[in-house]
């Protein structure tokens, strides 16, 4: 039994040590990570993976500045002053009808240009959910439990509906909104089921840290997706609009929200506008602005948030000429596209003193000298069925193709596949996370037999695995010589 005892504890203290950790002090009330250190746009230093921006945040760390993506995505003409020409409505029952509700939903809308599947945001959380452009892992939403940012279908992590199916569905593909649905641990997920959030007994409170990141975000559905009539009491998904502006006031935006933005915006090119601008919620409802609020504008002077730069918009894309030219220009990018082998890239840069674009052509690569291959697609082969592993050059854009053969029968004559075809090995395609039937049907937790499950990339080679999941393998290997171990013993 002593030997079984050392090797035990030897596996918890390896898995301790392989597994990552940040500064971090996770807890109900607190969520706060390793500060970025950002104190401007310019400042911020983007980690771009191919059409991809690494979430460079942090969590609980005030958001006293609009992002160079956020500047990009207002344009000149449709900057706070514009949207605070329009006024909201009285109080959370006339809202939508008022002309503040209808131009927010429009613009939003109108950026929209790519609706996230439910299959495809498993793989773009280690951008949009990661910590300071770390895109192995992510931070799940309600605890900032660090995890490993690689689907492993459902075991450690799966995907959380804030916004729940149950409590309407939202037109269009809004339920598949990568803004609205977020990574969260197994656990979490479960704990809260399909309850509203609120404050009271028998809503679902998600901690001091997260209250501002679930108001905001339950705005941006209730206007994007126009889920009006499911937004309040245990019915819906906000207590009441008391609760959800305190939340506003109580938890500023931090720079995990404002990047995460930017994340989004790559993927889909919106954003949600209660991240940029929280004045939004307070005008929408015909409240006054608090004073002490710190919002992303604050800080750069004044009550009115400042121009925006222009962009490639569908509404507008025009310069206002009437602008001062500043004398000397402090460009920052807000806009660009890698070149690849084959074609030209570009990068777009705006004054932040006086909004002038500048376009810079990047030409194409051509071949590279020494290609630096990452995955990023693939199909484990069966038994009658071949699979592939589709790599990506970093450096010039080439993507190569790798066929693995079918495993057959009598090719892998350690296989537990038998003779008419069939497998007492339960396959990855048929792990799936089994929450949603676990805890009454509720929406909180995903069901991947709904939804189509994308492709799962091959298990080994490249060093792609991560130390969590090497740390499992690890633990598994010594249980089972614990195992051994102890049937020795018994004899």
């Amino acid at each position: 039994m002593k030997k079984i005892r050392n090797l035990l504890l030897l596996a918890v203290v390896t898995v301790a040590l392989l597994i990552p950790t940040y500064a971090q002090d996770v807890s109900a009330a607190q969520i706060k990570t390793t500060p970025s250190g950002y104190t401007s746009a310019e400042e911020v230093n983007y980690v771009k993976v191919g059409k991809y921006v690494a979430n460079w945040g942090a969590r609980g760390e005030t958001a006293t500045f609009l992002s160079t993506y956020a500047l990009s995505f207002y344009g000149s003409n449709y900057d706070y002053e514009y949207f605070t020409s329009y006024s909201g409505g009285t109080s959370q029952s006339n809202a939508p009808q008022s002309a503040l509700y209808k131009q927010l939903q429009n613009y939003m809308k109108s950026k929209h240009t790519h609706e996230t599947s439910y299959g495809e945001t498993r793989d773009q959380y280690k951008y949009t959910d990661c910590l300071l452009s770390d895109y192995s892992h992510i931070s799940s939403f309600y605890s900032g439990k660090i995890i490993s940012g690689t689907w492993d279908s459902g075991a450690t992590w799966n995907r959380e509906h804030t916004w729940p199916n149950s409590k309407g569905d939202a037109s269009g593909n809004g339920e598949n909104d990568i803004i609205m649905l977020r990574p969260t641990s197994v656990s979490e997920n479960s704990g809260r089921g399909n309850k509203a959030y609120g404050e009271s007994g028998s809503y679902y409170d998600p901690g001091e840290s997260v209250r501002g990141d679930c108001a905001r975000t339950m705005l941006y559905v209730y206007t994007r997706w126009g889920n009006t009539s499911s937004m309040w009491g245990y019915s819906g998904v906000m207590e009441n609009l008391t609760v959800l502006l305190k939340w506003m006031r109580e938890d500023p935006v931090d720079t995990w929200e404002m990047g995460r933005n930017d994340a989004v915006q790559a993927i889909t090119g919106t954003r949600n506008m209660f991240v940029d601008y929280p004045e939004y919620a307070f005008l929408l409802f015909g409240e006054e602005i608090p004073a002490n609020m710190p919002t992303p504008s604050n800080s750069l002077g004044g009550t009115t948030p400042p121009t925006s730069t222009p962009d490639d918009s569908t509404i507008d894309s025009t310069v206002d000429s009437s602008q001062d030219v500043c004398e000397e220009h402090q460009f920052v990018d807000v806009n660009g596209k890698q070149p690849t082998a084959t074609e030209e890239g570009f990068v777009e840069k705006v004054c932040i003193n006086c909004g002038t674009v500048e376009r810079e052509v990047l030409p194409a690569l051509g071949g590279c000298e020494e290609h630096q291959f990452v995955e990023v697609n693939g199909k484990q082969p069966t038994a009658t069925e071949e699979g592939f592993i589709e790599r990506l050059c970093i450096e010039c854009g080439e993507i190569e193709r790798e066929v693995l053969p079918a495993l057959g029968v009598e090719d892998n004559p350690n296989s537990d596949i038998t003779s008419d075809g069939s497998s007492d090995i339960t396959s990855e395609d048929d792990i799936t996370s089994e929450t949603d039937g676990a805890f009454s049907g509720e929406e909180g937790s995903e069901s991947e037999e709904n939804h189509s499950s994308g492709v799962k990339l091959p298990q080994g080679g490249n060093n792609c695995k991560s130390s969590v999941n090497g740390s499992l393998i690890m633990l598994v290997s010594m249980a089972v010589a614990v195992a051994i171990i102890f049937k020795k013993e018994s004899k």
